[in-house]
């Protein structure tokens, strides 16, 4: 299972529908076993693979004021970026989510793809 944990904007203003999603991949005890980024096109490729295998989402995520994650869905992807989806404009930034690793004093940081 993958959580979605922060979002990446792309740089070039004409590519706003062109963002990455930085994610947590969790085994089936929910421990954390890597860390990882996608591209907004690799998620959906992954998404629709694993509803072909399995007829669910493996992708959940957090939004803005809930408690408890939910997953992320094929129909998310109707929106043309990252502000319009129901997950991704409720996620903090790559700065964001930096800024909250340092307050936990975790010694990672986490830097922009290229």
């Amino acid at each position: 299972m993958f959580l979605a944990i922060a979002t990446e904007a792309s740089k070039h203003p004409g590519r706003r529908h062109d963002y990455k999603v930085w994610y947590l991949e969790l085994n089936e005890r929910k421990e954390v076993i890597s860390i990882g980024v996608k591209t907004k096109d690799q998620l959906v490729k992954d998404l629709f693979d694993h509803y072909r295998k399995h007829g669910r989402s493996n992708w959940r995520a957090f939004c803005e004021g809930q408690e408890k994650s939910s997953p992320i869905e094929l129909t998310d992807f109707i929106a043309q970026n990252m502000y319009e989806n129901t997950h991704f404009g409720n996620l903090p930034t790559l700065a964001e989510f930096q800024e909250t690793l340092d307050c936990l004093e975790l010694n990672l940081e986490l830097k922009a793809t290229a």
